[in-house]
This record gives structure tokens, C-alpha cells and sequence, in this order.
């Protein structure tokens, strides 16, 4: 029997029932998963992989009906197998080791297997070998003897991360040195010979994990570290071995490079920057070969290029990265992958799937990225863990027991929407006689509003200083004052706030309170745009680059603490950090503007910075076409900023009318009422008309039209004298369009065209009224701007054929009529006040 049938064999007794010396059960995720090459499943054994249970989702099914049935059927060489159960999060079919643990079905015990090399629950399993009992049970004696030894070179929070990392997968680590600053490689060489020369005498099978620096994370357990040391060509269980991390360039020495052997696939050369081996074949090494070399990368790179003493200590490079990953130069290799809750990297070059992951040389940026995920920090199921920890819990404190926090607010230049900007941040639900409040105005043109909202608000918090637009005071000045008047106040944390960014959710302060980070922002986005306030990537040249999940984040199909090289607009930080004179934030960086130089500065010292989306807690504003020429500038905000525009002049109600099957108030025979802007749109159109104060004189003859004579003439300003055509249009499309849509079907001229759109003032002295006339347009519009019996007395429109008037106009309400033929239509006098109405004529 060939080996192929050998393997149909083997799988037919397995769905038959039929018991070997320990048996096989079967767990597959997605239907029908199809394996084409017999030759590739090893020899050692067929199974597939069971997900511990941190990795299954809950299906209410009992145990007997949660096992999985292997269907499989031998044609022409091809297995087709098939999965009913739907909620577990793996790819592939793959074989399971069962370490003990109660995971519904059984894999054969002593069986460590993974077809693909993706890890295997959370301790990574990721190869396939049957053990011996004597070799498992020296795996996992050996995993529980794994020690982490890391040169501290000052308290960071990348140390931190790495000693998180170390805890969730309980290993046991030492930070050597005093801890205090930079080490030099010389006395790293020396710290590590003592670390080791003591863990060799204490307990000489311990395995030693070295990693330089605390740039590293650790993404699975011991066990991992383990199977590589112990690994052969057919896996675990071999000699016990010396491995060091790969580079793809030889340094320092590159006149070395044509020594290292050379590879078909793989790095070929030494990174000392991590290594792992058993304390006591690290011992010998560094007390019978080291000869004064002045540091780890020349001691190993040395001992590597003498074939004898490689073989005597069995050191070898992990050139295909099973274990450890330098990501300098290798990004572009990696894929972030999950095992229902177990984050992991996977190198897509080698199919491997390391265990250390080291920012080596410039790649910090991209392993903050990836620890975002890595060592139990995100997973699709839970989604954010590390959100959770060290928070500050304030929800069970008195007011007066709040942190103390400085508000910071700048208005850089002209913003749009600053009313709205004033009205969230007077709603936060923090209590203000724990509030800070510091303001610098730049603009002069804000000055009036900023004045007065200092005047009637501002005066409520627990402090104000207030720096107007005169004071002539640079943004990146200011800002490195606040930081000065943080301290001063004794405050806990500092919250700048740019007048772009408006915090939505009133419970913003309180939520980046309880986060509890050195730097975090709340993260804002432009609304139906992808521009955020943070950077999920940089630039070699430290600019702007988009990462691989910031559409996700942004959108917030990912919500989450997000380590990021960039943050603006909107960011809190902790007065601890302002309080440390090595890494406290300056918004000064050669050219930069203000928070690109801030982040420039803490990404230099190693502070992390960090965006959340954990709950919905604002938007950006977009200031950067806001002309403040024109009279309630906001009016002409449609195209930059529509969320705000819609939310300041939108009718409440509009949306109800296209609601399928909704009643749609008709006064008169076809004739139709909508609602379509707020009183507050109204107002400021009769403010724009009139502030521009170019009315016609009422008389047929009239210089705007192409001939020059108007038929049946009003006193009026058009949508083109006042710079508001191409708004007016897209209000005709995006909001008229689908409303005549619903009353007039069949009829769809998209978009809708008008020559003719204008604001009419009917006064009992000027033009009290409108002759009955057609309209030139295939419907017209017609909306109020202000309040019959309030505002005027009189007025309405009365249709002649139908002899029906609507004279109790609703302000910013809509009426849509037929324009030709049918509509016979009056203007019926005002007899007291003044009357303002919106006429448009579509598509003439």
C-alpha cells in the first residue's frame, strides 16, 4: 500500500469510528474546505484542530451535537470535507493537541499538531509531530523553566508593553542594569554574562529568552520558545539548540558578509538583539570562547563563523523567522491573522508564524501598530482588552473628588460651526468647578462670540485665562503654556481642545479621565470623509501614511485603544507626564506646526500616543474653505461641512416624508407640504438678503435677466447675486429632489436644473402682492421664511382653478406645485409687515 492510500486509509477508520492507540476527533470550521494534495498531511497522524475554549463561541448546542462529523470521499485523489458548525473562527482543517484541557472533543494526548504553522490556541502550537511521552513531558517541564532577560534602559512605556506581554503568557523576567538610561554594548555584554552565569548556576536546564532593549513584544507562551530550541527537520523533540534572531544585512562588520553561508530562502546573518538557548550552553560560551569582544553582536557573530564551535554549541540563525521577527525591512511580509481570540503575525515569505516581535532600527512605528492586537491586547470576538486595564475609576466619587482637569481651548483660525463648538463643550457632564478653563483666540473675526460666551460660561469653571486675538501670541507659544499653567493649577491632566474638533458625547472629559493614558485623544472624523484626528502610519520622512486598519478604525468597525505615531485637534495628557522634565511634550520641532512637533517630540522619547474609539465621541469640522466674507457664513458650509450644515438647518422632521407609505400633507390639489429647514435657515436667509441689500425695484424691466423684461415681476434678490447658487442647487438635488420624487413619480430629471431661484419681500408699501401668473418651470418651490399673524399679517398663495389658498404657512416648510398650465397661481396681499418667501422654478 502506497503512502497516499496509506493516509485514505487511515481517515476512512477515523469516520468509521474505528479506535487506534489513542484516537482522533474531528472539529472543521467552514464548509466544504477542499484538500487536494494527499502528500502533504504528514505522516505522524490526520486530525483537525479543536480551539481551546477562549477561541469558541458560545452556540447554546449540547456537547454531542457541537462535534463535528468528517465526510470524506476518495475521487481521484481529492478529500472534500465538511463542516456544519459555523461559530468557529479558524481557516483552515488542522490537527489539535489537547494538553488536559476540557475542550468538548478529544485530541489523541501526545499529539502536537498544526498542518499550515498558524498557532493552535494560546499557547501557539504550530507544527505537527507525534511525541513521546518522555517528550512531552520535557516540553512542558522545559515551559515552565523559560526565563525573559531584558537590559532595562530606563522606565518606558514600551518596557511596559513588553512586561504586559510577559505576564498574560506568564513568563517569568528580569530587567537587568540599574534601569536608569541608555546602556552601552559593552556593559550589555557584561550584564547579560552575570544574568546568565546566574541562572546557570541556580538552574542550569533553564531555558534563557534574550531581548535587547524593550522594543519587543511577546505574542504566545513558553511552550513556543520551547518547540523552537527543541526543534529538528520533523520537529520538537531534538537537541536542544542556540538561536538567534536573523538580519538581512551583516552589521557592523559588512566586510563579513561573504563568510555567512549562503541561502536559498532566508536571512542569512545574526541580529543579537534576540536569542534564546539553554542557560548553561549560553554559560560555556561566554566563559570558554568570549575574548574581550565589546559586544553581543560581535561575541556571536564571531563564534557563528567558526564551523567547529557553531557545531560544539549548536548555534543556529532563525532565517525564516519561526521565532523571531525583526521587522526592519520585513513589514511588508507580515499579516496580522487571528485563531478565534489569539492574535498572531504571520510571515507570508516563510509560512512561519514568530513568536517575538522586535521594532528593531526604525520600525517602532509598525510594532506599536501590530501590538495594538498582539499578546491578548484586541480580538474580533471581545474586541478591545487592554482598554480595560489601569483605567482610573472616578464613577463612584463625589464632584468634588474629580480629577482636576485644565481645558484648553485654541481657536487657530476661522471655524465654522464655533456656536455649536461652545454649546457641546458648556454640556460635558464634568463637573466644572473642576475645570481649568485656558483660551486662546487667534481670530478676530470669532471675537464677538468667543467674548460673550467667556462672559455668560466661561466664568462658571473653577478658573478662566483668556488670551484674545490682539495679544499677538503665536499657537505653538500658547500651547506650551498651558502646559506651564497645568502645573500651576496643580491639575491632573491637560485636555487641549482646537475649535475644529467638537466633542459630541457629553461624557467626552470624563471618558479620556477614566482612560488614564500619558496621551490620548478622543478619536474625531471629518463626517463621510476618511480624515481623522491621528495617523495610523508614517512616512520615512515622518509624515502622513495610511496603515492597514485606519479605514476600519475610522469607520469604527475596530473600536479600541489604538497606539498611533500621531494625534491632533483633540488630546488629553497626564500632568505626570508634564511633570517629567525628560519627556514632558513641546509643540516646538524645527518647522512643524504645533501637535506634529509635539508627537515628533514624544515619539522621540518613547511616549506612546494613543487614539479612542472605544464609544463614539465626536467630529472634526473642516476650516479650511471657510469664508468669512459672507453674512452667516455657516450658510455656504454645504459641500465642506454637511453633517454640521444639516444639523444647524435641517428640518428635524424632513427625513419622515420619505418614509415609505407616509401622509404627505396636500392643502390644496397637487399641491404639496414638506418640511425642509429649521426656523434657524430661515432667518439667516432673510439675514443674508438683507444685509446685502441689492432688491429689485419691482418693475418689468429688470437688468439680471438675459432680455432684460420680467413678465410678472417681484421685488427680489437672486441666488447668484448673493454668491449661494451652486448650495442652492445641491439643496435642489440632495434634499428637494427626493421629496418630489415621492408626490410626482414617474418624473425624474436628476439633477434638477434652475435658472430661476430668489428671495421675495412682499411689504404693504413696496409690493404687497403677486398677480395670478404660471410659473415657467416644470414645478416650482416655495418656501416661507417667517411667520404669518407674527411677522405679517396677510399673504398666502391662492391657486386660481382650484379656488384654494394656503395662507397658514409653516416657516421653512416647503410647498411643490406644478409650474405650467394647471397651477394658475396669486400672491394674496400683505396688508401689515413684512413677508419673505424662496421661490424656485425647476427645470424651466
Amino acid at each position: 500500500m502506497n503512502f497516499g492510500m496509506l493516509i485514505l486509509a487511515l481517515l476512512a477508520a477515523c469516520v468509521h469510528g474505528i479506535e487506534f492507540s489513542g484516537s482522533y476527533s474531528v472539529v472543521v470550521t467552514r464548509p466544504p474546505i477542499e484538500i487536494k494534495e494527499v502528500a502533504h498531511i504528514p505522516p505522524w497522524g490526520i486530525g483537525y484542530y479543536i480551539p481551546p475554549k477562549s477561541t469558541r463561541m458560545e452556540s447554546g448546542l449540547p456537547p454531542e451535537e457541537e462535534e463535528e462529523e468528517l465526510k470524506a470521499k476518495n475521487e481521484d485523489g481529492e478529500y472534500y470535507v465538511d463542516a456544519r458548525e459555523q461559530d468557529l473562527v479558524v481557516e483552515d482543517v488542522r490537527v489539535g493537541f489537547d494538553r488536559g484541557e476540557e475542550v468538548g472533543v478529544g485530541v489523541q494526548p501526545g499529539m502536537l499538531c498544526v498542518e499550515d504553522e498558524r498557532p493552535m490556541g494560546e499557547d501557539g502550537i504550530n507544527y505537527c509531530r507525534r511525541l513521546t511521552d518522555e517528550d512531552k513531558k520535557r516540553m512542558e517541564r522545559m515551559s515552565k523553566n523559560v526565563v525573559v532577560l531584558t537590559v532595562g534602559s530606563g522606565e518606558s512605556d514600551a518596557q511596559t508593553r513588553l512586561l504586559r506581554s510577559a505576564q498574560v503568557f506568564q513568563y517569568t523576567i528580569q530587567v537587568l542594569g540599574d534601569n536608569q538610561g541608555p546602556v552601552a554594548d559593552d556593559l550589555k555584554l557584561k550584564l547579560v554574562q552575570e544574568a546568565v552565569a546566574g541562572v546557570a548556576k541556580d538552574h542550569p536546564d533553564r531555558l534563557v529568552l534574550y531581548l535587547d532593549g524593550p522594543d519587543a513584544i511577546l505574542a504566545a507562551g513558553p511552550l513556543r520558545v520551547v518547540e523552537e530550541v527543541t526543534r529538528d527537520h520533523e520537529g520538537p523533540g531534538g537537541p536542544v539548540r542556540v538561536l538567534l534572531s536573523a538580519d538581512g544585512v551583516c552589521w557592523p562588520d559588512k566586510s563579513l558578509a561573504a563568510k555567512f553561508p549562503k541561502l536559498k530562502v532566508g536571512r542569512r546573518f545574526i541580529d543579537s538583539g534576540a536569542f534564546v538557548g539553554p542557560a548553561e550552553h549560553l554559560h560555556r560560551i561566554f566563559t570558554e570562547s568570549a575574548q574581550g569582544e565589546k559586544s553581543l553582536q560581535e561575541l556571536f557573530t564571531k563564534l557563528y563563523l567558526k564551523d567547529a564551535v557553531r557545531k560544539k554549541y549548536n548555534i543556529a540563525i532563525d532565517h525564516t523567522n519561526t521565532l523571531f521577527q525583526n521587522l526592519h525591512g520585513a513589514t511588508g511580509e507580515l499579516e496580522l491573522k487571528f485563531a478565534g481570540k489569539e492574535g498572531y503575525l504571520q510571515n507570508t515569505v516563510y509560512t512561519t508564524v514568530p513568536l517575538v516581535i522586535r521594532g528593531n532600527r526604525n520600525s517602532k512605528v509598525m510594532l506599536n501598530s501590530y501590538a495594538n492586537y498582539l499578546a491578548r491586547a484586541w480580538n474580533p470576538v471581545d474586541g478591545c482588552r487592554e482598554c480595560w486595564e489601569n483605567m482610573l475609576p472616578i464613577e463612584s466619587l463625589e464632584a468634588s473628588q474629580f480629577p482636576v482637569v485644565t481645558l484648553a481651548i485654541f481657536i487657530p483660525k476661522p471655524t465654522p460651526f464655533l456656536e455649536e463648538f461652545f454649546v457641546k463643550i458648556t454640556a460635558q457632564k464634568y463637573p466644572k468647578e473642576r475645570i481649568h478653563l485656558y483660551i486662546h483666540n487667534m481670530e478676530e473675526f470669532h471675537a464677538p462670540m468667543v467674548t460673550e460666551w467667556v462672559d455668560s460660561t466661561g466664568r462658571l469653571y473653577k478658573s478662566l485665562k483668556y488670551i484674545t486675538h490682539d495679544a499677538g501670541a503665536k499657537e505653538w507659544h500658547t500651547k506650551n503654556k498651558a502646559i506651564v499653567h497645568t502645573l500651576e493649577t496643580g491639575s491632573d491632566f491637560l485636555l487641549v481642545v482646537d475649535s475644529m474638533a467638537h466633542l459630541d458625547n457629553p461624557f467626552a472629559i470624563k471618558l479620556l479621565v477614566e482612560q488614564n493614558r500619558k496621551v490620548v485623544a478622543p478619536m474625531l472624523a471629518r463626517p463621510y470623509k476618511p480624515w481623522s484626528n491621528f495617523w495610523g502610519a508614517l512616512t520615512s520622512d515622518g509624515f502622513y501614511a495610511r496603515s492597514a486598519d485606519y479605514v476600519e478604525i475610522v469607520q469604527n468597525e475596530k473600536r479600541g485603544l489604538w497606539n498611533v505615531p500621531f494625534v491632533g485637534n483633540a488630546y488629553m495628557i497626564s500632568s505626570k507626564l508634564l511633570a517629567d522634565k525628560q519627556r514632558v511634550p513641546s509643540f516646538i520641532n524645527k518647522l512643524l506646526e504645533p501637535d506634529m512637533a509635539m508627537c515628533a517630540n514624544l515619539r522621540e522619547k518613547g511616549v506612546f500616543i494613543h487614539v479612542t474609539n472605544r464609544l463614539d465621541m465626536g467630529h472634526l469640522v473642516s476650516a479650511d474653505n471657510f469664508v468669512t466674507k459672507h453674512f452667516r457664513p455657516e450658510m455656504w458650509q454645504l459641500f465642506e461641512n454637511r453633517w454640521d450644515w444639516e444639523a444647524r438647518y435641517l428640518h428635524e422632521n424632513y427625513s419622515s416624508s420619505l418614509v415609505e407609505n407616509a401622509t404627505i400633507a396636500m392643502p390644496c390639489p397637487d399641491v404639496y407640504w414638506f418640511p425642509l429647514f429649521k426656523e434657524r435657515y430661515a432667518q439667516d436667509m432673510i439675514d443674508v438678503n438683507e444685509n446685502f441689500g441689492g432688491w429689485s425695484d419691482g418693475s418689468h424691466y429688470d437688468k439680471r435677466l438675459e432680455g432684460g423684461y420680467e413678465t410678472v415681476p417681484t421685488v427680489d434678490i437672486h441666488m447668484n447675486q448673493i454668491e449661494y447658487r451652486y448650495e442652492w442647487l445641491e439643496i435642489l438635488r440632495a434634499y428637494v429632489q427626493p421629496l418630489q420624487l415621492r408626490v410626482f413619480e414617474g418624473y425624474n430629471n436628476d439633477p434638477p436644473q434652475a435658472l430661476m431661484a430668489f428671495t421675495v419681500r412682499y411689504k404693504p408699501d413696496e409690493q404687497p402682492l403677486l398677480r395670478p401668473h404660471h410659473d415657467t418651470s416644470t414645478y416650482t418651490i416655495n418656501v416661507a421664511l417667517n411667520r404669518p399673524g407674527i411677522d405679517f399679517q396677510g399673504g398666502g398663495c391662492r391657486f386660481v382653478r382650484y379656488n384654494c389658498s394656503v395662507l397658514d404657512t409653516r416657516v421653512g416648510w416647503v410647498l411643490m406645485h406644478p409650474g405650467r398650465l394647471t397651477h394658475l397661481h396669486e400672491g394674496l396681499r400683505v396688508t401689515e409687515g413684512t413677508r419673505y418667501i424662496v421661490v424656485t422654478f425647476v427645470d424651466p
